[in-house]
């Protein structure tokens, strides 16, 4: 997998869909800024519970989103989340209407279902530091942009 950068770059200037508003190149991966009513949800991925995002809730009214969401999009330009579910469910319910993104390009629907399963599997039983260290070492197996110092 590569991040898409034609494909953000067709899809953000695509006034039809709007369903990116903006995109930026930032140290050789690319952030897109999506309508969240734009962005799929995978049908295996869970969804928080309520009480899972009461503290997360009180962060994103204090300070926003911190932590950009990780984004599929298939050649079709359709978008699926991958990782950040309670932070999309959130912003959600907190009545935001974007979100920053980071984009990588998927073949297809179930190229990103793998991806989503890949990444729960490497987190299902760490925590903290270490989820996040996982979650870059799946994305370093894949044919990526992300430069060495994140991986």
């Amino acid at each position: 997998m590569s991040i898409g950068k034609s494909s953000i770059a067709r899809a953000a200037s695509n006034a039809n869909t709007q369903s990116h508003n903006t995109s930026e190149k930032s140290n050789s991966f690319t952030v897109a800024k999506f309508n969240i009513d734009k962005i799929g949800v995978l049908s295996i991925a869970e969804t928080p519970s309520d009480n899972d995002c009461l503290k997360l809730k009180e962060s994103i009214k204090k300070r926003g989103i911190i932590y950009p969401v990780l984004v599929a999009i298939t050649p079709k330009e359709d978008v699926w989340l991958i990782d950040g579910y309670r932070r999309f469910y959130t912003a959600k319910e907190l009545g935001i209407t974007d979100i920053d993104a980071v984009v990588i390009t998927v073949k297809s629907k179930t190229e990103a279902n793998s991806l989503y399963k890949e990444m729960c599997l490497s987190t299902s039983h760490k925590n903290g530091d270490s989820i996040h260290q996982e979650k870059f070492n799946v994305l370093a197996v894949k044919d990526h942009d992300l430069p060495a110092y994140l991986l």
